[in-house]
């Protein structure tokens, strides 16, 4: 018996974390992979209840009846939609206003990402060889001077861009940056 009861245990653990439920909160195309320019499996509609199983960068891979796709994650909403009876939303508020985190699970969603998680982040170390092969490709002016003119490259004057002018407003006069804000 308890042969057969660990798999089963495994297997609904694992189907669990896996298929967490989600619906659309805009019409959006599943996307073969998670790109903007990737092929577009099927076009989903507003509302339409999906199966999330993985998160990578800013999209979703989501399940929806037979089909698997990638869906931004700006279209989706976690949860199943429904909200508990009663629920006048005064405490999600309260938990937004002292946590800075919305939801009922309390996760603060980031959309600004460029394939970077927290992982990559904590785990980044400087390259300092590769600093080094770069200033190795650095020249003096002279060399710099007879390589453009080597490739027929003319030099021009670019002169600054002017001062911006006043705007008018009030600014501090022990103040010594040019931004109003500051």
């Amino acid at each position: 018996m308890k042969k057969i009861l660990l798999p089963l245990m495994l297997c609904g653990c694992s189907l669990t974390a896996l298929a967490d439920p989600a619906y659309t909160i805009r019409a959006t195309e599943l996307k073969k992979k998670p790109f903007n320019d990737a092929t577009t499996i099927m076009a989903l509609s507003e509302k339409t209840v999906v199966a999330t199983l993985q998160r990578e960068g800013g999209w979703y891979q989501v399940q929806v009846n037979d089909s698997k796709g990638w869906i931004r994650m700006t279209a989706l909403r976690l949860g199943d939609g429904t909200t508990k009876p009663g629920d006048s939303g005064l405490g999600s508020t309260l938990q937004f206003i002292t946590t800075g985190r919305s939801g009922s699970s309390g996760v603060t969603a980031a959309t600004g990402v460029r394939g970077l998680d927290a992982a990559d982040i904590s785990n980044a170390a400087p390259d300092f060889k590769a600093v080094d092969e770069l200033e190795a490709l650095t020249s003096e002016l002279e060399g710099a001077s007879a390589h453009a003119a080597q490739a027929k490259l003319k030099s021009s004057k670019i002169d600054y861009l002017p001062t911006p002018k006043s705007t008018g407003s009030k600014k501090s006069s022990n103040s010594s940056s040019p931004l109003p804000w500051e």
